[in-house]
């Protein structure tokens, strides 16, 4: 018998529904496992709430605030998740405002597919 992880369990938030969809596939194939959607902050949190994930991949332009302040909000809550910010400004992410969001990092949406991610989620 081997030990084998559980699959970290991932919150997407992101406005645009064929993101959301495309990032849950690529995660899946990666071993995670998506449990919740959000389009906004507010659906975030509450999505947050009841499935209390391990991480959060979190685009940094949502409606009515962002990804940096959604970020912080979730670094509030205990279990802490991981926070992953992603957007289509590959510029958006600079290491301070990472940081202050309490983010464990930034990865572009155009390098989504070919980074790494598992540094950032899984820890």
């Amino acid at each position: 018998m081997t030990d084998t992880m559980p699959p970290v369990t991932v919150l997407i938030v992101d406005d645009d529904a064929p993101f959301r969809h495309m990032a849950a596939e690529l995660l899946a194939t990666r071993g995670f496992e998506v449990v919740a959607y959000a389009g906004n902050v507010e659906q975030a949190l509450a999505e947050y709430a009841r499935t209390k994930p391990d991480a959060a991949l979190v685009d940094v332009n949502l409606p009515g605030s962002d990804g940096f302040a959604l970020s912080q909000a979730l670094t509030e809550f205990a279990p802490r998740p991981r926070i992953l910010l992603t957007s289509t400004d590959a510029t958006a992410g600079s290491p301070d405002a990472i940081a202050a969001a309490g983010a464990v990092g930034f990865v572009a949406k155009t390098e989504l597919a070919v980074t790494d991610v598992t540094p950032y989620l899984r820890g």
